[in-house]
C-alpha cells in the first residue's frame, strides 16, 4: 500500500478536512506538521501557547486512533522533500491558503518534492474561483459577491472511511513545551464545545452581536483561524432561515471574500487596494501609537478594546472597528502598523481577514468605508456600551464613574470624578487628541492624498 503524507497547517482537525480525508482514502498516511519559526516567532506568547495547545490536542487525537502527528522544524521547502524521501512517500496532501507567504512556500514545496501534490480548499466555504462575476473575476464589491456566494452549492463534508497509518520516523519528532491556556479548551473538542454553546444563543445573534458587553458572538473566529473546526461544518448546523442565521452566515461570506481578494490581488497585503489613497501623509507619531497600543488614549471605549486584546488575544468586532478607525483616522497612523499589531496579538489574526478589515476601516480597501466616515468614539460608546459595562470591565479605574460620565470623563465635573476616585491625568489620561480636531485633520489629509494621486 502506497504511503502518502498529510501536511497539516491551518487545519488542525480530522473532520471537514478534505486533505486528511483524501490522504486516508489513498493508502497509508503519515500526518505531519512543519514548524515555521518565522511565523511562530512573529506571534505573541499567548497566541503561540494557544497554537501549540491546539497542535498537541491534534497529536493526542491521532494517538487515540493508534497513530501520531510528526512535528518537525522547517522551513517546509526543505523539510517536506526530505521527509518524502525518508518515508518513501508517493504523494503529498494539504489544504491551500491564500496568503502570499503560503503560496510562495507551497510552490517551492511542490517543485522540490518530486511526488504528486493534492491540494484542497478546506478552510473556506467556497474556494477562490468558485464565485465570480459574469466577466470571470472576483467582485470587488461585497454584496454582489455575497448574492452569488450564498446560492452556490456547498461541497459536502467528506468522511474518513478507512485509516491506516504509515510508519513515522520517530527520531524526527520535535519536543514541544506548552504553557496551560485556561482561556479555552484546545483542539477540535474545544471548538465543538464552543459551537454547541453558540447554538444555544444563536437566535439572538442578529440583535445582540454589536454589543461588546453581551456574550452574543460565536467565539469561533480563532478556531477557524487555527482550523480546529471547518467552516462547512459550522454552516451545516446554522439555521439559515432565521435572521440571525443569515447574519451569521453572511460573516462567513465576508471571510471567504477577503480570502478570494487576497488570492487574486496579493499586493494588497502591503498596498492600498484603492490607489487613490497611495500617498496619504501618515503622521506615525510613536507616542500616539504606544498610547493606543497600551489602551491609554483617554477614550474609554478605545482603551477598553485594546486592554481586552492585550489580555485575552480577543476583541469584539464592533470595538475592532472603533479602535482601528481611531488609530488610522484620529491619529493618522498607517493602517499597516495597526494591521501588523493585530495580526501578532489576535488569536484569530488571519492574514486575509486582517488585511481586509484594516483596509476597510482605513477606507483604502475594496468596498471599504468611505474616507469621510470617521467613527466618533464617544457616540459609538454611548450607542453600543450604553451603561458602560464593557468599559468598567476593562478600564477598572473608571469602574465607579457614573453612566453619564464614563464615555467622556474629561467632560465630567472634576469633583464628581474625584468622588469616584478618579483624577484625570493621574488615574486616567486626558484624551490624546480632540475628536473634532482629529476629524478635520483626517479629512484634509485624505483629500490631499486623493488630489495628489
Amino acid at each position: 500500500m502506497d504511503v502518502g503524507i498529510c501536511w497539516f497547517r491551518k487545519d488542525l482537525r480530522l473532520t471537514d478536512n478534505p486533505a486528511w480525508t483524501n490522504a486516508c482514502l489513498a493508502g497509508q498516511v503519515i500526518p505531519v506538521f512543519v514548524l515555521e519559526q518565522s511565523l511562530v516567532n512573529s506571534a505573541s506568547s499567548l497566541k503561540r501557547d494557544v497554537f501549540f495547545s491546539h497542535l498537541l490536542a491534534l497529536k493526542t487525537e491521532l494517538n487515540d486512533l493508534g497513530g501520531d502527528l510528526l512535528i518537525i522544524n522547517g522551513p517546509a521547502e526543505k523539510a517536506i522533500p526530505k521527509l518524502i524521501a525518508r518515508c518513501g512517500a508517493k504523494s503529498l496532501y494539504f489544504n491551500d491558503d491564500s496568503s502570499p507567504f503560503s503560496r510562495a512556500r507551497d510552490r517551492k514545496v511542490k517543485s522540490l518534492s518530486n511526488v504528486p501534490s493534492h491540494t484542497y480548499w478546506g478552510n473556506l466555504i467556497h474556494p477562490p474561483g468558485a464565485v465570480l462575476t459574469s466577466s470571470g473575476t472576483v467582485s470587488k464589491v461585497f454584496t454582489p459577491f455575497y448574492k452569488k456566494w450564498v446560492t452556490t452549492p456547498i461541497s459536502p463534508v467528506g468522511q474518513v472511511s478507512k485509516l491506516v497509518f504509515g510508519t513515522l520516523p520517530s527520531d524526527l519528532n520535535e519536543k514541544i513545551n506548552v504553557h496551560p491556556t485556561p482561556l479555552m479548551t484546545p483542539g477540535s473538542e474545544g471548538a465543538q464545545n464552543r459551537l454547541e454553546a453558540f447554538l444555544t444563543r444563536a437566535d439572538e445573534y442578529d440583535n445582540s452581536r454589536d454589543y461588546p458587553f453581551i456574550d452574543a458572538t460565536s467565539r469561533l473566529s480563532s478556531d477557524l483561524h487555527f482550523g480546529t473546526i471547518g467552516p462547512r461544518e459550522i454552516c451545516s448546523v446554522i439555521n439559515e432561515t432565521s435572521d440571525s442565521g443569515k447574519a451569521f452566515v453572511r460573516q462567513l461570506a465576508w471571510r471567504d471574500w477577503y480570502s478570494h481578494l487576497l488570492f487574486k490581488s496579493p499586493e494588497i497585503i502591503s498596498l492600498p487596494a484603492n490607489p487613490a489613497y497611495g500617498k496619504i501623509n501618515w503622521r506615525n507619531n510613536k507616542d500616539d501609537y504606544f498610547a493606543w497600543e497600551e489602551g491609554k488614549t483617554g477614550y474609554p471605549i478605545v482603551d477598553a478594546g485594546m486592554r481586552e486584546l492585550n489580555k485575552t488575544g480577543f476583541m469584539h468586532n464592533r470595538v475592532r472597528m472603533i479602535t482601528g478607525s481611531f488609530l488610522v483616522k484620529h491619529l493618522l497612523t498607517d493602517w499597516r502598523i495597526g494591521e501588523k499589531y493585530f495580526r501578532q496579538i489576535l488569536l484569530d489574526g488571519d492574514v486575509s481577514q486582517n488585511i481586509g478589515n484594516w483596509q476597510w476601516v482605513a477606507g483604502t480597501g475594496f468596498d471599504a468605508a468611505p474616507y469621510f466616515r470617521i467613527f466618533n468614539p464617544v457616540r459609538q460608546s454611548e450607542k453600543f456600551d450604553n451603561n458602560g459595562n464593557y468599559i468598567r470591565k476593562w478600564v477598572p479605574e473608571l469602574a465607579d464613574v457614573d453612566k453619564k460620565d464614563i464615555h467622556a470623563p474629561w467632560l465630567a465635573d472634576s469633583h464628581d470624578l474625584a468622588s469616584k476616585g478618579v483624577k484625570l491625568g493621574t488615574d486616567y489620561p486626558y484624551p490624546i487628541v480632540d475628536h473634532a480636531y482629529a476629524r478635520e485633520r483626517c479629512l484634509t489629509t485624505y483629500k490631499l492624498a486623493r488630489e495628489n494621486t
